[in-house]
């Protein structure tokens, strides 16, 4: 196979995800307006159920055109196998993906935090609408009357979001960026970065940005797609369950009690517990021989 160089992967990565972007967005909208007898302009507004339903439509296929198709077409140009490529062979240590996913959980308190320093950075007139508008759609989407709509929203939110996302940030860009840079804390970052930047929401940078982190690492050490993908799964499961249950509104209002004297120590004890599962999962599941170091397609001279 012709050697492809950094620059010429990431350009023909952008053009592919592109297009596909813009075909499958169609084919989404397109299928929720007839699915749901919807004008285009019911669907940008989500002002109500139908609206909203079909706008989860939407969001599989863009999640599929964006995130997991272009991924799948520029491996096989690159001539190589999607599974094996991706990491998804790799056999799993269930005990590591129990540490993996207790990780998670352990994170919340502090990326809660996180989330509230940013919400609180200071913004331009233009982007504080935008992102309020960005808020008001996020709401209306997690609006969850039935198990149906939990269903739904833990497919969608969950399981698509993770899979298709980890697929392209970890399994593809992360690994491009670590053949280029041979530096796996560049890629992790990078990635990372890529990874919230993606979303266009501000308020969440942060944390979005330590949760790719924690996945980058995760993938990294553990050498199987599938720690990321579990984690990432059970980080947005957990987050709409907890919608469900409490409400937006409700979940809001507990934020607001960060600075409590309970909440503070909850967060501080989380935080040394999630420290101790970190360095459990580097210490006892990190594999030693690193796969992703060496393309077999790439090397000094074909780099860019």
């Amino acid at each position: 196979m012709r050697r492809m160089s950094f620059v010429s992967q990431l350009v023909m990565l952008l053009v592919i995800l592109l297009i596909c972007l813009i075909f499958f967005s169609l084919i989404g909208y397109g299928l929720a307006m007839l699915l749901f007898d919807l004008s285009f302009e019911e669907l940008q507004l989500a002002s109500n159920y139908k609206a909203i339903q079909g706008l989860k439509i939407v969001q599989v296929f863009s999640s599929l055109g964006t995130y997991l198709l272009p991924v799948i077409i520029l491996i096989n140009i690159l001539k190589e196998k999607p599974i094996q490529y991706l990491k998804l062979t790799t056999s799993v240590n269930p005990w590591a993906l129990i540490v993996a996913a207790l990780m998670v959980i352990t994170f919340f308190p502090l990326n809660g935090v996180i989330a509230d320093w940013n919400m609180a950075l200071p913004l331009p007139d233009a982007l504080v609408q935008y992102e309020a508008k960005i808020e008001e759609t996020i709401k209306r989407f997690l609006q969850m009357s039935t198990i149906g709509d939990l269903i739904v929203n833990l497919i969608v939110i969950a399981l698509v979001a993770a899979i298709a996302e980890e697929v392209l940030f970890r399994g593809l860009i992360q690994r491009m960026i670590l053949e280029k840079t041979q530096n796996h804390h560049v890629a992790i970052w990078v990635a990372a970065i890529v990874f919230s930047g993606i979303h266009f929401q501000f308020s969440g940078f942060f944390p979005r940005l330590f949760l790719g982190v924690l996945f980058g690492y995760i993938f990294y050490w553990g050498k199987s797609l599938w720690y990321p993908i579990v984690a990432h799964l059970l980080h947005n499961g957990i987050t709409v369950v907890l919608v469900y249950i409490y409400g937006v509104e409700a979940l809001e209002g507990m934020a607001d009690d960060a600075e409590s004297g309970s909440h503070i120590a909850m967060t501080v004890g989380a935080t040394l517990i999630f420290a101790a599962l970190v360095v459990h999962f580097f210490r006892d599941y990190r594999k030693e021989d690193d796969p992703l170091e060496v393309s077999p397609h790439s090397d000094g001279s074909s780099m860019d």
